[in-house]
């Protein structure tokens, strides 16, 4: 498996969450791309759980952490398409409510994926 930093991916995590919202404020008209954002497999967890797929399959926080993590970049990129055509949302909004509880799942399942990684078992 590839050496990696659990608290370097939440920091990184954090830090894509940061660049997003900063880049909310600039996703203007139909010319914004918004394609890149939905990409799970672009960022540096996606590329982590790709290349080390064999070896996490065995652990069940890494399952869990697929399908969120793959939700996280959809809602993300549905939140982009949103205000790209001219759309206010707020706090409340569903999408806005669904991409802050899935944030929160990621930081919590790569804690528990570090445990069991750690511990060398698969619960």
């Amino acid at each position: 498996m590839q050496s990696f930093d659990f608290d370097n991916a939440l920091d990184r995590h954090r830090a894509w969450k940061m660049r997003f919202q900063i880049a909310l404020g600039s996703v203007q008209g139909e010319d914004y791309d918004t394609a890149p954002i939905g990409d799970a497999a672009s960022c540096s967890l996606g590329k982590w759980l790709a290349a080390n797929a064999d070896e996490l399959a065995g652990h069940a926080a890494a399952a869990r952490l697929l399908p969120v993590h793959e939700e996280f970049h959809r809602q993300s990129k549905a939140i982009a398409d949103e205000l790209r055509s001219g759309s206010v949302l707020v706090l409340t909004d569903p999408a806005i409510v669904a991409y802050l509880s899935l944030s929160a799942q990621i930081e919590e399942l790569l804690r528990q994926l570090r445990a069991a990684v750690n511990a060398g078992n698969t619960a």
